[in-house]
């Protein structure tokens, strides 16, 4: 059977366990009756032919190995027949803290050394595993099936009203903490240098001018004027709108084809004199960083906030669980393309997988090192809370039948021992 097939192999049932262990139990015990009913019959017909006592011999040293050996089972777990003045009996239970101890340090320091774990990673390669697992569109169909169903249960869970309130009361209290004034003020100051501030206003003026050049915008700026005109007649204001809406215009494009002609144009100074004094302000006028505090703290306190931020919410979690409960949900669709798309990429880039996991290597020895040592207290501390019973329980569940074949083999060999060294005693008084 290899690794894998013996880690997938389910565990055995406790009773199980129990019921084979009490079969080798009796197996044992049943050895050493055999040997002290063969004993008695040797010692019993003894004078009646030559070979019982070499019967008798293997018989009596097979009880003395089986007794031998069932003793020294026996002690690892409890006093045998409860007596419980022998020294050096109950061995597992009576030294259970420092066999946690024990045992915790070497499951820790053997399974989980770092270089171990690290050789596991790099035999295994993540990212060469996940390419290929994800590059099958049965998988990647079930990793967006998986999203799906996770992003559902998200959806449930976070439509709880104390969810909601605690959402509301994080934003406010993000909205009040944060420091606007200090970003505004380094926002601005990246935007300016090097000039960039010019090229921003650059395109706020092409921006102006395609506006005027709109013929909705014209029209309207022409009747709001005419609106204006001290004139009787409808089609004398409509031409006398039409006319100043043109001069107008005319003059403001005028204006600003000079300021985009000319580098040094006296608005262009206005504009950087105007973005130099709001940088100056927000970084050292406390007058303004008082103003816009009290204007965060109004903000976070505002319950329409609030009646914002829940309809935000409710039309997108609508919005989110119509689609996924349709068959053919886009974001189920979306999760399983962008999974599939992103491994068949990485299935063909050696250079990003071998990216990935060396990124992986180098996270892993301090996550490693932090958790290790938790593993390991971890382990000993479970053990260490069993009781008595509980932990000489599991362990002959899982290692006492074994050590019935030491009691059997203690049987065999302890016989044939006997037999030998009847048989030397025979040949040395010979």
């Amino acid at each position: 059977m290899d690794a894998r097939s013996a880690t997938s192999a389910p565990a055995a049932d406790p009773q199980d366990k129990r019921r084979r262990l009490r079969r080798m139990q009796w197996l044992a015990h049943g050895l050493l009756l055999l040997a002290a009913a063969v004993f008695a019959l040797a010692i019993r017909f003894e004078q009646a032919h030559p070979a019982w006592p070499y019967v008798a011999a293997f018989a009596e040293a097979a009880m003395v190995g089986a007794l031998a050996d069932w003793f020294a089972v026996v002690a690892l777990f409890r006093h045998p027949l409860g007596l419980s003045f022998i020294p050096h009996t109950a061995i597992i239970p009576a030294n259970r803290e420092r066999i946690a101890s024990n045992l915790g340090a070497f499951v820790q320091g053997e399974f989980f050394a770092t270089e171990r774990v690290l050789a596991v990673i790099r035999q295994f390669d993540p990212a060469g595993r996940a390419a290929i697992w994800f590059a099958r569109k049965e998988n990647a169909e079930r990793f967006g099936e998986l999203a799906a169903r996770t992003l559902s249960y998200a959806l449930e869970a976070l439509d709880e009203e104390e969810v909601r309130r605690y959402f509301h009361r994080a934003a406010a209290a993000q909205i009040g903490r944060f420091d606007l004034v200090r970003l505004a003020g380094s926002l601005l100051a990246v935007l300016t240098a090097d000039g960039r501030h010019q090229a921003l206003l650059d395109r706020l003026l092409e921006m102006i001018e395609a506006g005027l050049a709109r013929p909705d915008v014209r029209e309207r700026m022409e009747r709001m004027l005419a609106d204006e005109l001290p004139l009787y007649f409808d089609r004398l204001k409509m031409a006398g709108g039409r006319i100043a809406a043109e001069r107008i215009v005319a003059g403001i494009l005028r204006l600003l084809h000079e300021i985009n002609a000319d580098a040094g144009h006296a608005l262009r100074h206005d504009f950087n004199r105007m973005v130099a004094g709001l940088i100056d302000k927000l970084q050292s006028d406390p007058d303004w960083r008082l103003r816009i505090e009290q204007f965060q703290r109004q903000l976070a306190d505002d319950p329409r906030l609030a009646d914002y931020l829940n309809g935000l919410w409710r039309d997108l979690r609508q919005w989110l669980a119509a689609d996924l409960r349709r068959p053919d949900s886009s974001v189920r669709a979306r999760a399983a393309g962008a999974a599939h798309r992103l491994a068949l990429t990485l299935r063909d880039d050696g250079a990003m997988r071998q990216w990935i996991n060396d990124r992986i290597l180098q996270a892993a020895p301090a996550l490693i090192d932090e958790y290790r040592p938790r593993l390991g207290g971890f382990i000993a501390a479970k053990v260490a809370e069993w009781k008595d019973e509980e932990i000489v329980d599991k362990l002959e569940q899982n290692i006492g039948r074994d050590l019935q074949f030491i009691r059997v083999n203690g049987t065999l060999v302890g016989g044939c021992v006997g037999l030998l060294i009847h048989l030397a005693r025979q040949w040395l008084g010979a």
